[in-house]
C-alpha cells in the first residue's frame, strides 16, 4: 500500500511553543495555501479515490476536509502528535534544561513532560498502519503531525534512528511510503 503522509499547516502564533497535543489554530490561507501545495505533489485521482485519515486535531482535519471535499475525512487517533504532558503550551526555553537533555540521552523512552515516548507513539502508528494496510486499498492519505511522520519514515527505512528529531518535516510537506516494506518499530530494538 503507498500511504501518503501530510504535515498540517503551520499554526498561528505557536511559533517557539511545544504544542503537540494541544489544539493550536491554523487560518484558512494556511489551510488553502497547503492544500494547493500538496495537490501538486499528489496526483488528483489519488486524492478522488483514496481514503484520507487525518489526526484528530483541528490543523490536521481543516486540511484533511479540504483534500477530502466533498466526502470527509476519517478520523484516526493513532495519527495524534506525540503528548508532552506538562510541557504543552509552554515555550520550548521555559522547558528546564536537565529534563530536555534526558530525553536527548534516550529520544525513544523518554516521556517527555510526563507523558508519551517516541516507542508509545509508535506503536500507536503501527497499530494503523496494521488497519490500513488490511484495508486492501492500493494507496491512502493521511494528514498528521512531524513527530508520527518521523516515526513512518523510520519504520519504511528512510530515516536513520540517530537523524530521528533532526530531520526537517515541513508545515504541509508530502512524504510517500510504502506500508509493505515497513517495519514493526514497536517491538525492534531502535537506537536513539
Amino acid at each position: 500500500m503507498r500511504l501518503y503522509l501530510i504535515r498540517h499547516p503551520r499554526p498561528c502564533s505557536a511559533a517557539g511553543l511545544c504544542y503537540g497535543r494541544q489544539d493550536v489554530a491554523v487560518d484558512a490561507e494556511s489551510v488553502a495555501h497547503a492544500a494547493a501545495a500538496v495537490r501538486e505533489r499528489i496526483p488528483e485521482g489519488v486524492l478522488e479515490c483514496a481514503g484520507i485519515f487525518s489526526s484528530p486535531a483541528s490543523r490536521c482535519v481543516l486540511l484533511a476536509r479540504e483534500l477530502a471535499a466533498p466526502r470527509e475525512p476519517s478520523i484516526a487517533p493513532d495519527l495524534v502528535e506525540m503528548s508532552f504532558g506538562s510541557w504543552e503550551g509552554r515555550a520550548w526555553e521555559c522547558v528546564p534544561r536537565d529534563e530536555l537533555d534526558a530525553w536527548g540521552r534516550d529520544v525513544w523512552h523518554y516521556r517527555p513532560g510526563g507523558a508519551e515516548s517516541a516507542a508509545m507513539v509508535a506503536a500507536r502508528w503501527q497499530r494503523w498502519a496494521g488497519v490500513a494496510r488490511s484495508s486492501g486499498a492500493d494507496c491512502a492519505v493521511a494528514v498528521t503531525h512531524a513527530g508520527v511522520i518521523r516515526i513512518a519514515l523510520q519504520a519504511a527505512g528512510m530515516l536513520p534512528a540517530g537523524e530521528f528529531f533532526q530531520a526537517p518535516v515541513a508545515f504541509g510537506s508530502v512524504h510517500c511510503i510504502d506500508l509493505a516494506h515497513a517495519i514493526d518499530l514497536a517491538h525492534a530494538r531502535v537506537p536513539a
